[in-house]
């Protein structure tokens, strides 16, 4: 039997448009969350539930492993604890890897700072590295340039990624993706045994990452942001639901609807390593974007990621923008009760064919979009 708390949850999620609405047609939607100015704790929490448990986090606190001077700052090359060992699992010490930059400045000044979320797929073994600018694709060295435009930025190793694989050698010349997909399966079913998964685990790394910058004395508090491509895009919105000290981001080509990305006619079969457990039971991807009002958020969408080389993809394609229009609708209707509407933006492109990328005019607009809301960030309430 459902007890009160359980029916409380439902109704108040009669407004939402869960997942199993997913196919509702372009152009209609109902109302998001009721139309009170702040969301009933019981939506909030139902959401935040489907991340699973949350570890107490530890100190914030890093070593140092190198140190490299830059003509506009330093990049260090930090380390620092996720999480303790586990001894069901015998597992060793999380430890996460990750770049640090830091521009040159002024006694006593602070600075905006990203977090910048690196992609995945066939590129786990380049991790951290493609957006501090060291390798991969150019496109993606977003952390390096936001610190040449005077940010401090981390680019941590996100979970099951690069030297966060638990592999020898664990460096950038261990290339197998189909072992690290092992991998990943391997190391969620852990979480799942401990009631937690594999997005709870990358907003919890996140938050992790976020007492780190916190932390430093150059850093402003009230100007914290984060950026991701691909996969690190789309963990980027879980995390910035949950962490509210996050004023403002940008998800490149991330977010996506996951029951349409599990649905039995998407374009790919999908681990299960990657799917948010119980969430087609509470609502969908598109109301994580819509708690993040009234913070600054901004998407991006190539209008040909799928290609166009033949009907199919074509069809696809133009599918995977619409889904993404859909769920900015949904959150937008969130954003406008909170008088918030022009915090929520989103870029479709063409440049560069309008695929699955970061393109450099479509770069420069996040990067003044980010200057614009970060010079003006104010304290989450």
């Amino acid at each position: 039997m459902v007890d009160q708390t359980r029916r409380r949850i439902l109704a108040g999620m009669a407004a939402l448009v869960p997942c199993a609405g997913a196919q509702v047609a372009v152009g209609t939607s109902s109302s998001l969350l009721p139309t009170e100015t702040t969301p009933p704790v019981e939506i909030r929490d139902a959401l935040t539930r489907t991340l699973g448990r949350m570890p107490v986090r530890p100190k914030p606190a890093f070593r140092t492993l190198e140190s490299v001077k830059l003509p506009s700052g330093w990049r260090y090359k930090i380390e620092y604890l996720s999480e303790p060992a586990d001894s069901l699992f015998h597992t060793p010490p999380d430890l996460v890897r990750a770049y640090l930059f830091m521009p040159e400045h002024k006694e006593h000044q602070k600075l905006p700072a990203i977090i910048a979320i690196h992609q995945d797929g066939p590129q786990s073994h380049i991790g951290k590295s493609e957006p501090a600018g060291l390798t991969g694709d150019p496109n993606l060295f977003y952390g390096l340039e936001l610190f040449q435009r005077g940010y401090v930025v981390l680019c941590p190793d996100r979970f099951y990624h690069a030297e966060r694989r638990r592999v020898t050698p664990n460096d950038m010349s261990s290339i197998n993706p189909e072992r690290d997909d092992q991998l990943q399966n391997h190391w969620v079913g852990q979480l799942l045994l401990r009631g937690r998964n594999g997005y709870g685990k990358e907003v919890y790394d996140s938050m992790v990452a976020t007492d780190i910058l916190r932390a430093l004395d150059y850093v402003d508090a009230e100007r914290i942001g984060a950026i991701g491509h691909s996969a690190g895009g789309n963990a980027l919105v879980y995390f910035m639901f949950a962490d509210e000290r996050v004023h403002a981001g940008v998800s490149s080509c991330g977010l996506f609807d996951m029951c349409r990305f599990f649905d039995e006619n998407a374009p790919m079969r999908r681990l299960a390593a990657t799917a948010l457990p119980n969430l087609a039971q509470v609502g969908s991807s598109a109301d994580y974007l819509a708690l993040i009002a009234p913070r600054p958020m901004l998407l991006t969408r190539g209008q040909w990621e799928w290609g166009k080389e033949n009907g199919m993809r074509e069809g696809w394609s133009k599918n995977h923008v619409e889904e993404t229009k859909e769920m900015v609708a949904r959150a937008r209707e969130q954003y406008a009760r909170l008088k918030a509407t022009d915090k929520l933006s989103a870029i479709y492109f063409d440049e560069d064919g309008g695929n699955h990328a970061f393109p450099p005019h479509v770069r420069q607009q996040a990067y003044e979009w980010l200057d614009q809301q970060l010079s003006n960030a104010t304290a989450a309430s």
